[in-house]
């Protein structure tokens, strides 16, 4: 018998759940074999095939057969970007029906250039839900997302809140999504992020170059500690929906969230892979917390932190803006702006 995974031992042994974000078609199928449930992609999704022989090569002629057809490249950027999902949708679709909708999703994001506009996120939305009964829309909470979300719900779409790095905005959509349903008799899939890894790459660039004496412990797990508040909260407010973690940036992103009645997304190289060949033990770490004076040093001397962290420390207009938000944002739209520049040059050569 073949020794079990490190992700399928997890799964055993508690409730917590490994998705796999952004992968080849030959990582996704490895990671289904390792115990994934689900996959997470987002709009950088496409370039980050790009390094991949077999993946770019579908890439090219799926952009190649839509150009003749459509003269608008965020059109095209766009169907390239659902046709590189549906394949993944593709696999995953066993695992949706043999567990009766329950695992196997995928999530879709598109255009990150179009985030202010509610209208155009739920159309967006719409058409991508189209793909197959396994697509789940991720869409952003903002002020326009929230609208969105809520729409979706009322047409019984599955979504996934994404681009939350404060616990005020997992309250917000928590709260969005329940009043939708409770007008609409929908209780569609839901997920609800928290995006810990990109949250420290936001304070660490805000803490760069100057000296504010904090512990380089209470650096490390800042974000973690935002995580688990928010993981907490929505359990002890029996809020609807599923957390999942992302933005992962280190292995304790994955670990330290094990134990919890939640999801957790990482990459294939440099994470799953690693976490798979290390094959540590099942150790429940979700409810370990980081030191109350070390929380308190991040409240007092980081102040995005306390923005982040505390429940009403964004306001709901201050969420689109917010820096960690603003620095994912931006790397979504140079992945779709890569793919926009490699349609742009397929268009000069035919």
């Amino acid at each position: 018998m073949l020794e079990k995974t490190y992700f399928q031992r997890v799964q055993e042994q508690t409730p917590t759940r490994f998705w796999i974000n952004n992968p080849t078609l030959e990582q996704a199928k490895k990671a289904i074999a390792a115990g994934a449930v689900g996959c997470t992609t987002n709009p950088s999704y496409v370039s980050k095939l790009f390094n991949s022989p077999e993946d770019f090569g579908c890439v090219l002629r799926a952009i190649d057969l839509l150009l003749p057809y459509e003269p608008n490249d965020s059109i095209v950027a766009a169907k390239v970007q659902r046709v590189m999902v549906s394949r993944l949708a593709d696999v995953f679709l066993p695992l949706y029906r043999a567990s009766e909708g329950k695992q196997g999703l995928v999530t879709i994001q598109c255009d990150p250039y179009q985030e202010e506009d509610a209208s155009f996120i739920i159309k967006d939305g719409i058409d991508s839900r189209r793909l197959g009964a396994n697509i789940t829309v991720k869409i952003p909470v903002t002020a326009p997302g929230i609208t969105a979300i809520k729409t979706l719900v009322e047409r019984n779409v599955p979504t996934m809140a994404t681009e939350i790095m404060g616990v005020a905005q997992a309250v917000s959509i928590c709260e969005a999504y329940r009043d939708a349903s409770e007008q609409s008799g929908n209780t569609p899939p839901f997920f609800v992020t928290h995006i810990t890894g990109i949250l420290d790459d936001h304070f660490k660039r805000v803490v760069a170059g100057k000296t504010l004496g904090i512990s380089p412990e209470a650096m490390k797990f800042a974000g973690l500690t935002v995580a688990k508040k928010q993981y907490t909260l929505l359990k002890e407010r029996n809020y609807p929906g599923i957390m999942l973690g992302g933005g992962a940036r280190k292995l304790e992103d994955f670990t330290e969230l094990v134990g919890g009645d939640l999801h957790i997304t990482i990459n294939w190289d440099g994470m799953a892979e690693v976490l798979i060949e290390q094959n540590p033990p099942v150790v429940r770490r979700i409810e370990a917390s980081l030191d109350s004076l070390l929380v308190a040093e991040l409240i007092e001397k980081l102040p995005d932190f306390a923005r982040a962290y505390e429940t009403d420390g964004l306001k709901v207009e201050e969420y689109y803006d917010y820096g960690a938000v603003e620095l994912f944002r931006s790397s979504f739209m140079k992945g779709w702006r890569s793919l926009l520049d490699l349609i742009a040059e397929r268009r000069r050569m035919q």
